[in-house]
């Protein structure tokens, strides 16, 4: 018997009032990704383009998901109910999954089991239920007393007795799509808010005497869904658990795991530490047995195997396995550091590469250059990429076995060749050969008495 072909519908129309903010709710970030993202995810074996309802000014969505969605717009907010309205128009298959937009925490495992237990038992219409220590202003379930599902009633419109129930609507439904238009064209707002609520299709349904099915999720369902600046901050806290439950599974280890943050889609390697006041974000990757922090942030960036970073900001830029970088360093987009290379203490790179076992290892500044192996650069140097008229930065190239004298003044473009030296406070502004020694300083000049003239007019 084959399986009823089956559509997700994500209601994400609701203007989020309760945030206070200009983003859309469900585009708020939690780590790393909006909020919708997290259902989209879960569903994306379902459902691999669901519709989603959005609020008339949807080019934020867009933006964010292009074509990954299907569009659904809601021009007023008339509730639930009206929502599910609006997306019906894209609906075609037998069966429509519905769920809310703002509820992050379900996984593809409780969608799909809610799925597959409700076409196992034929439903008309079913609602995945859950049980909540503190509901708060989530609808209860009402059951009849042999347990049988009787309909949900919303905590504004719920009676005091009815306040007491623990087992909550998590908003995720499953209706045969022919019964629901037909009970949506029957819905009255008839409640407190004076709006549509798809939990009413459930009452009709009931009342037609359509089977309803309402299973239990498995395991904690610790909140459900996200209204306001708090919750944001609570959904942020559960995820970052899930992913550091994940990182210790896969043998990372995380110091003082509440002082940091580390995004949903960052990869960790084996044994290596993460420590405390940390932050990886986005699209970051950390190789094996590496040390991170303390109070290190990486974004979107790469780092191997065995290597150190400490106490520095790394954004955009790929460091190799058996680097050191830090404390107190500036790693720039564009930057690659080569195996065995460093970055020491009070240092900016941006949009260069270091190479091979090259150090630089203090109060540098190295911007638009090619550095090669086997390089050291002396402290207080840097090199002069901007002439302050073009747009166009210019590129240093150091080749191999070159060392840089301290506090130079390397002014792009320009080549200091293999093997090179250049000597201490130099502003080096042509090509240096191979080999040679390179002098750009004034000559030192003493005046004899100076001082005592310039006091004492002597």
């Amino acid at each position: 018997m084959s399986t009823p072909a089956v559509q997700a519908l994500i209601l994400a129309g609701g203007l989020g009032t309760r945030m206070k903010s200009a983003v859309p709710k469900v585009l708020h970030d939690v780590l790393g990704h909006p909020i919708l993202w997290y259902v989209v995810d879960a569903l994306k074996d379902i459902d691999v383009r669901p519709i989603v309802v959005t609020p008339a000014a949807d080019e934020p969505f867009r933006a964010a998901f292009g074509d990954r969605l299907t569009y659904a717009v809601q021009p007023e907010q008339h509730g639930s109910g009206h929502a599910v309205q609006c997306g019906m128009d894209y609906v075609s298959a037998e069966y429509v999954l519905v769920c809310n937009g703002d509820d992050p925490f379900p996984s593809a495992e409780d969608y799909r089991e809610f799925l597959d237990e409700s076409l196992a038992e034929h439903a008309e219409a079913a609602v995945l239920a859950a049980h909540l220590d503190d509901p708060g202003q989530l609808g209860r379930i009402v059951r009849t007393v042999d347990g049988a599902f009787a309909g949900i009633v919303e905590a504004r419109d719920a009676r005091p007795k009815q306040l007491d129930i623990r087992e909550i609507n998590t908003g995720i439904y499953l209706f045969r799509s022919a019964q629901l238009r037909a009970w949506l064209a029957q819905m009255k707002p008839n409640n407190a808010q004076g709006e549509y609520y798809i939990t009413d299709c459930l009452a009709m349904a009931v009342q037609d005497g359509s089977h309803v099915h309402c299973p239990v999720a498995r395991g904690a369902w610790e909140m459900s869904g996200v209204n306001d600046r708090a919750e944001l901050a609570l959904a942020a806290g559960l995820l970052q658990r899930r992913k550091l439950d994940h990182l210790y599974g896969e043998g990372v280890s995380v110091d003082m795991p509440g002082t940091v943050r580390i995004d949903w889609d960052v990869v960790v390697g084996r044994d290596t530490e993460i420590r405390q006041g940390s932050c990886l974000r986005g699209s970051t990757k950390v190789g094996s047995s590496s040390i991170i922090g303390p109070n290190t942030i990486l974004v979107d960036a790469q780092v191997g195997d065995e290597t150190t970073v400490l106490v520095s900001f790394v954004e955009g830029a790929a460091i190799g396995s058996n680097c050191t970088v830090g404390p107190f360093s500036y790693i720039r987009p564009g930057t690659l550091m080569a195996e065995g290379s460093k970055v020491g203490a009070f240092c900016e790179l941006k949009a260069s590469s270091l190479g091979a076992g090259s150090k630089v290892p203090h109060l540098s500044y190295i911007g638009d250059a090619a550095i090669a192996e086997n390089v050291n650069v002396g402290a207080g140097t840097i090199t002069c990429n901007y002439d302050g008229f073009t747009h166009a930065k210019h590129r240093t190239v150091i080749e191999k076995d070159v060392f840089i004298g301290a506090n130079n003044n390397l002014v792009a473009p320009v080549t200091i060749h293999e093997g090179a030296y250049t000597a201490t406070g130099s502003t080096i502004t042509h090509d240096v050969p191979p080999e040679a020694l390179a002098i750009a300083r004034a000559v030192q000049v003493d005046k004899e008495g100076w001082v005592r003239r310039k006091k004492h007019g002597q």
